[in-house]
């Protein structure tokens, strides 16, 4: 008895335009086979998206740091002053920046030019990586910018100056 009410109301639910000229139209089931294969796909293009990310975020956290030591290493006056802005700079600007960056190293040097290389490599998951790049994206960052001596160029502008105006300031 309780079925028999069922079926009746079930049968009063409104129905689809199709099944109400008398066309009874079931759907396929395989757009639910498709869908389940897009959305698998989909997941596995939006994490490689994600990992590629966050490999260009260190890595322009790496170069921005490189870019950052080589230039404020220029701008000091004498050698022992350009290593020790180098060393610190070098120690404090990629400590919990990166996002995954493993094995990194670093040097900055003086001389003409201040230089600093930075290295490392990122980790990416997957049997793919692994045949081709052993599970590592390496990353290699350098930067180098000449000395500035800014003393020595005032002075040459105030020189210059003096002789345009003829002695007079």
């Amino acid at each position: 008895m309780k079925q028999k009410r069922f079926f009746e109301k079930l049968r009063e639910l409104p129905v689809r335009k199709e099944e109400r000229k008398g066309k009874m139209r079931p759907l396929k089931a395989s757009y639910t086979v498709e869908a389940s294969f897009l959305m698998a796909i989909t997941l596995f293009v939006l994490a490689a998206l994600m990992i590629c990310t966050f490999y260009l975020h260190d890595r322009a956290v790496m170069q921005a740091a490189v870019c950052e030591i080589a230039s404020a290493g220029s701008n000091m006056a004498t050698e022992e002053e350009q290593r020790q802005v180098t060393s610190e700079l070098k120690k404090t600007l990629t400590q919990k920046r990166l996002l995954g960056s493993r094995n990194l190293s670093g040097q900055a040097g003086t001389g003409k030019k201040v230089s600093a290389d930075w290295s490392g490599n990122y980790p990416v998951p997957g049997f793919v990586m692994e045949y081709f790049a052993d599970n590592n994206l390496q990353i290699h960052v350098s930067w180098s910018s000449e000395k500035i001596q800014p003393a020595d160029m005032i002075r040459k502008i105030r020189g210059v100056r003096k002789l345009i105006s003829g002695g007079a300031e």
